[in-house]
C-alpha cells in the first residue's frame, strides 16, 4: 500500500490490529491504538473498518464511521485526537486529557449506533469490556487506566448518562401526544421522567392531577393553551391563587395591589391624626 492511510495512527493501528488479532493476549493487541480499532470494529463490524483500509478507500472508511449519523466535525476530531496521542505518548499532560475524550468519542458512537440498530446486552458487555475501568483484569489496560484515569469512573458515568437520555428521548417521543411539558409536571409536584416512563392511561390521569393543581377545569377545550398561561404566571409570581385564565389572574393581582394601597392610606390618615 502507497503512502499513509488517513493518518499514521491510525494506519499503525489497523496494521497492528491484523497482525496479532490471532494473539489477543500479546501485549501489541492491546495497546490503546489497537484496543481502540478493536472497539471501532465492534460497534460497525469489522469489514467496516478493514476492508476500506485494505482498498485503501478514504471515504469509504470516513462514510462508515459516520453511518450512526456521527457527524464529520466529530469524526474529524477524533481522527485528530487519535493522531495527537499518537504523536505525544511521552506527554502525560496531553495523553492524559485525550485517553477520556477519545473514548467518550467511541462512547458517543456507540451509542448511536444503539439509537439506530437493536443492541443486545451482551454487546453492550462487550462494549463495556473494551472501555478502561478500575475493575479490568487485563493487565495492559489497567495499566494504562491507573496511568492517566486512577480510580475514576467518569468513563463508565459517561456511558451511563448517554444511555439514560436515549432511553428516555424513546419515551418522550412515544408519548408525546399525551404528556405535557415536563415543568407542569415538576411545578406540580411529579418527577417528568416518571411520568414519561408510565402506559398512556396512567399519564392521562396524572395529567388530571397537574390541570386540578392549576385550577383548570378538564372539560376546558382550552385547557393547554390555559395551562402555558398558569405555568408562566405561577413561575412569576410563585404558588398564589390562580385561575388558570390570564385575564381573571390579572384582575386578582390587580384587587389584591388595590387593597395593599387602601391599607397603606388608611394607615397613613390614622398616623396623621
Amino acid at each position: 500500500m502507497e503512502g499513509i492511510f488517513i493518518n499514521e495512527a491510525i494506519q499503525k493501528a489497523i496494521q497492528d490490529y491484523l497482525t496479532y488479532k490471532g494473539n489477543p493476549n500479546r501485549e501489541e493487541f492491546n495497546t490503546f491504538f489497537v484496543v481502540v480499532i478493536r472497539t471501532l470494529t465492534l460497534i460497525y463490524g469489522e469489514l467496516d473498518i478493514v476492508n476500506p483500509y485494505r482498498t485503501n478507500n478514504e471515504r469509504g472508511f470516513k462514510e462508515n464511521l459516520k453511518k450512526f449519523e456521527y457527524s464529520s466535525e466529530a469524526l474529524e476530531q477524533f481522527i485528530n485526537n487519535f493522531l495527537t496521542f499518537y504523536q505525544n505518548q511521552e506527554n502525560d499532560e496531553i495523553c492524559t486529557d485525550l485517553f477520556l475524550e477519545i473514548q467518550k468519542e467511541l462512547v458517543d458512537m456507540f451509542v448511536l449506533r444503539k439509537s439506530h440498530v437493536l443492541v443486545s446486552d451482551e454487546n453492550l458487555e462487550d462494549f463495556k469490556n473494551l472501555l478502561y475501568t478500575k475493575g479490568d483484569t487485563n493487565p495492559y489496560k489497567f495499566a494504562m487506566y491507573n496511568k492517566y484515569t486512577p480510580n475514576s469512573e467518569t468513563i463508565l458515568h459517561y456511558l451511563s448518562s448517554k444511555l439514560f437520555l436515549i432511553k428516555h428521548d424513546f419515551v418522550l417521543n412515544e408519548n408525546k401526544e399525551v404528556a405535557l411539558r415536563a415543568d407542569a409536571y415538576q411545578l406540580a409536584g411529579f418527577n417528568a421522567v416518571e411520568v414519561m416512563n408510565m402506559k398512556e392511561e396512567e399519564i392521562l390521569n396524572i395529567n388530571n392531577k397537574v390541570y386540578h393543581f392549576f385550577r383548570i377545569k378538564d372539560t376546558d377545550i382550552n385547557k393547554r393553551s390555559r395551562l402555558e398561561d398558569a405555568i408562566a404566571y405561577y413561575k412569576k409570581y410563585g404558588n398564589t391563587i390562580t385561575s388558570g385564565n390570564g385575564y381573571v389572574d390579572l384582575l386578582l393581582l390587580l384587587s389584591v395591589i388595590a387593597t395593599g394601597l387602601m391599607l397603606v392610606i388608611l394607615l397613613g390618615i390614622q398616623f396623621m391624626r
